[in-house]
C-alpha cells in the first residue's frame, strides 16, 4: 500500500543494530569502579535478605522472584556461554540465593495462603524452569554473553514486585530499609556499569532510569510504612506491632 502521503517518521531506524555491536573497550579500573559496587550491592542485598526472612519468618525478596534469579544465575553460570568473568559472578551469587530460595520453600507460602505447601512448591519448580528457559532463549537471542540484556529486564518487574510485597501485606515485615537501599545500590550501578560497556544500547536508557525509579519508590514507601508502624527504619532489629500470622494450612 503506497502511504507516501504521511509525514516522514521522526526517528529513523538505527543503520546498525545497537545488539550486534559489542562492549566498549574500557579500562580495568573504570570496569570495576562500577561492576565492583555491582556485585557488593546485590551480595549484600542477598545476605540482609536472608538475615529478614530468619528473623520475621517472611520471605524479605518476593518469592517467585526469587526462583526466577536462582534460574537467571544457574542458567547462565551452568547452561549458556557466558563471559569468564560474568560466570564468576554468578556464581557468588548463586551460592547465597540457593540458600534464600531454601527458606522460600518454607516460609514463602506465608504470602499466599490459598495454596497448599505442595502446590506452593511446584509452583516454584515450574516458575524456575520456565524461567530458565526464556533466560536462556533470550540471552541467545540478543547474544548476550554478560547477561546484562536479560539481567536489566528482568530486574524491572523484580522492582515493582517490592512495592507490590509491600503492598500486600500492609506490613514491613520481612522487609528492611538496609535491604531497600542495598538493592538501590545494585541496580543503580549495574545500570551505570551497562551504559559504559554499551553506551549504545537505547534500551538501557529506557529499563535503567525504570527500575532505579522503582527502587526509589520502595524505599520511600517502606519508610513510610515503617514510620506509620511505629518502627525505626534504621533500627537493626525491631519488628513491626502489628504482625500477620502466618498462614497454617
Amino acid at each position: 500500500m503506497d502511504l507516501d502521503w504521511l509525514p516522514p517518521p521522526l526517528f529513523p531506524m538505527s543503520e546498525i543494530a545497537p545488539v550486534t555491536v559489542g562492549p566498549a573497550d574500557v579500562p580495568d579500573w573504570l570496569f570495576w569502579s562500577v561492576a565492583g559496587p555491582t556485585v557488593l550491592g546485590w551480595l549484600i542485598t542477598y545476605l540482609l535478605a536472608i538475615r529478614q526472612t530468619v528473623l520475621d519468618g517472611r520471605v524479605a525478596i518476593p518469592a517467585y522472584l526469587v526462583a526466577i534469579n536462582v534460574a537467571w544465575e544457574f542458567s547462565l553460570t551452568f547452561l549458556l556461554e557466558q563471559t569468564s568473568t560474568q560466570r564468576g559472578i554468578n556464581l557468588v551469587w548463586l551460592v547465597f540465593n540457593l540458600v534464600l530460595l531454601s527458606l522460600v520453600f518454607r516460609y514463602g507460602r506465608n504470602d499466599y495462603p490459598t495454596l497448599t505447601q505442595k502446590a506452593f512448591a511446584w509452583s516454584l519448580v515450574g516458575v524456575f524452569v520456565w524461567a530458565a528457559l526464556l533466560i536462556m532463549a533470550g540471552a541467545n537471542e540478543f547474544h548476550d554473553r554478560d547477561g546484562m540484556y536479560i539481567g536489566m529486564i528482568l530486574n524491572v518487574p523484580l522492582s515493582a514486585a517490592f512495592i507490590f510485597m509491600l503492598r500486600r501485606r500492609g506490613s514491613s515485615i520481612g522487609q528492611s530499609m538496609y535491604l531497600a537501599v542495598a538493592k538501590l545500590g545494585g541496580s543503580f550501578f549495574a545500570g551505570l556499569t551497562g551504559f559504559i560497556l554499551y553506551p549504545s544500547r537505547l534500551l538501557f536508557f529506557v529499563i535503567v532510569p525504570t527500575m532505579v525509579a522503582l527502587d526509589i519508590l520502595y524505599v520511600v514507601l517502606l519508610h513510610r510504612r515503617m514510620r506509620a508502624e511505629g518502627r525505626s527504619p534504621w533500627a537493626w532489629r525491631t519488628r513491626p506491632h502489628a504482625v500477620e500470622e502466618p498462614a497454617t494450612r
